[in-house]
């Protein structure tokens, strides 16, 4: 440049608004913004070579488009000055827009003036002027502010049970009336369901679901949201993976509960996402309607964890996480002899050895013959008096010592009432004490007297409710039961579903030979009643 070029000030004319400048108000427009500083050029006499307009962009970095391409130009010698409405519109972090004021822009040659603040560099080292990082300060106090009051609103929100993120989950929608209620989705709940029922109950995998739901050409989660939203999906819609079905199976969502608080920001001024442990998480229970009970979630996650594959000779496992060991309480795997003999072993007799376990030894028909004939027992039992069954569950729990249900109730009522008298009591005592009716010394004897006495009945009401509540469980259980077990009345044969809806565990003694008779023994527990 030429001495009179240099002279010249040509100005980079820099405006920044971000969304939440927009939604608070105070930040006039980028339209407004670029007025302002063209009229301020004009007025003074300076060249303007661009306008640079960052709309949208947040003021704790300066990772922006416009604001790279002035400072590309400020280094290629095509501005030698910035102009902005204020401080705060350059940048909202306090440290690095005192480097840029203070040692980036003067060591580059670069005049910075900041209209609003009366800032200008050329009148003075910004290094002395004590106003300029106090108002940096204050900036970047704006945006922490906000951060933070954001956070607080979706952490209230979040604990009310409102649902806060940005799409629903794949078989929800948001109420039209209130978004941040989930509502069913009629079309794609059933799916949801019938995944958590593939893997519960036909022992599938995640890959082997999503296959099936391949197969049958069922939209994924992408695909039907892109559908509904009436956009053009580039991915095959039908491609289902093992991730989303693993996602989806991982969703306590499903259960009706408002899970929120996953995943974090580090803070205002780092944006990285970070996973939160469980136990930082959010949940509120029975938030929404449940697309999955209870049990069928505990069975689809308990499938998984003991899910077997086929054996090498192509045989189906139907029994896979069901058999355990009467003795030593591991599982029973499966083995074959060479004639493909299917039969079942302790795992640890098969990896220890005759010290460590026996063998439990039983063969695959057996167990199979047995299993059946006990279920279509009690199948018909379900189906022919439902009543007489549920009865016949439920007389377990009366040992016939004044342990009835009634009997129960009436210890609770009694202790109830006596742990209220007692309080009273104590009360009485302490103003006796107050009024010196009661020496100090006879109040703490009987103080003590009554606080034990108070303390015991409230040990003996909390076991009362405690085998109350499992009465009141088992009778829940005992009619969930019948009414599951009427449904297969009529099997005649045996395969996974059947087995893992019915059945919770079966535990195999080993071989007993008396009086020249060989016998052993098999416990199944089914489920909701355990053994019967």
């Amino acid at each position: 440049m030429t001495l009179t070029e240099q002279r010249r000030t040509i100005a980079a004319c820099y405006c920044r608004l971000s969304d939440d400048d927009a939604a608070d108000g105070t930040s006039i427009s980028i339209a407004t913004q670029t007025k302002l500083l063209g009229d301020y050029c004009r007025e003074h006499g300076y060249e303007i070579h661009d306008f640079y307009q960052d709309d949208g962009y947040t003021g704790t970095n300066f990772e922006r488009p416009a604001f790279k391409r002035m400072m590309a130009d400020a280094d290629a010698g095509a501005v030698n000055t910035i102009v902005v409405k204020d401080l705060s519109r350059f940048g909202r972090e306090h440290l690095q827009v005192g480097q840029y004021l203070q040692v980036i822009l003067p060591e580059k040659g670069i005049r910075f003036i900041a209209v609003g603040d009366d800032v200008d560099s050329a009148k003075g080292s910004l290094d002395y002027d004590l106003m300029v990082p106090i108002k940096n300060i204050f900036n970047e106090y704006y945006p922490a502010d906000c951060s933070r009051k954001t956070r607080q609103a979706l952490k209230t929100k979040a604990e009310n049970g409102e649902f806060i993120a940005a799409r629903a989950p794949y078989g929800y929608r948001k109420s039209k009336e209130d978004k941040h209620i989930l509502e069913i989705d009629e079309r794609t709940a059933p799916i949801v369901k019938e995944i958590f029922e593939m893997a519960a109950y036909q022992g599938y995998g995640y890959d082997k679901i999503a296959r099936i739901l391949k197969a049958r050409k069922i939209l994924t989660p992408s695909a039907y949201l892109a559908e509904t939203e009436g956009r053009a999906t580039e991915k095959d819609p039908y491609d289902w993976n093992l991730t989303s079905v693993y996602t989806m199976l991982a969703n306590r969502t499903y259960l009706g509960h408002c899970v929120n608080g996953k995943r974090a920001v580090l803070s205002f001024k780092n944006k990285k996402v970070v996973r939160k442990t469980e136990d930082q998480w959010i949940v509120v229970e029975n938030a929404f309607p449940a697309i999955v009970t209870e049990q069928l979630w505990n069975d689809a996650h308990e499938r998984l964890k003991t899910r077997k594959h086929e054996s090498r000779t192509g045989f189906v496992n139907i029994f896979a996480g069901l058999l355990k060991c009467e003795a030593c309480g591991y599982s029973l795997v499966l083995s074959n002899t060479k004639d493909h003999t299917n039969y079942y072993v302790c795992n640890t007799y098969k990896k220890k050895g005759p010290d460590a376990c026996t063998s439990h030894y039983i063969r695959y028909d057996e167990l199979y013959s047995t299993v059946l004939a006990d279920i279509q027992k009690v199948s018909a039992a379900a189906r022919e008096d439902r009543e007489t069954l549920i009865a016949k569950i439920l007389a377990r729990l009366d040992d016939g010592d004044d342990s009835g249900r009634k009997q129960l109730e009436r210890e609770r009522d009694e202790l109830t009432g006596k742990i209220a008298d007692l309080d009273r009591m104590y009360k009485q005592l302490y103003a006796d004490r107050f009024k010196g009716v009661l020496s100090e010394r006879k109040f703490t004897e009987l103080a003590v007297d009554c606080e034990a006495a108070q303390t015991k009945a409230e040990e003996c009401l909390a076991e009362v409710q405690r085998v109350l509540e499992e009465q009141r469980e088992a009778e829940d259980g005992a009619e969930k039961f019948a009414d599951l077990a009427a449904e297969y009345a009529d099997v005649t044969e045996l395969n996974r579903e059947v087995l893992n809806r019915l059945i919770a565990s079966i535990t195999v003694g080993d071989r007993v030979r008396e009086n020249g008779k060989t016998t052993q023994k098999i416990t199944i527990r089914y489920k909701f009643i355990g053994t019967f």
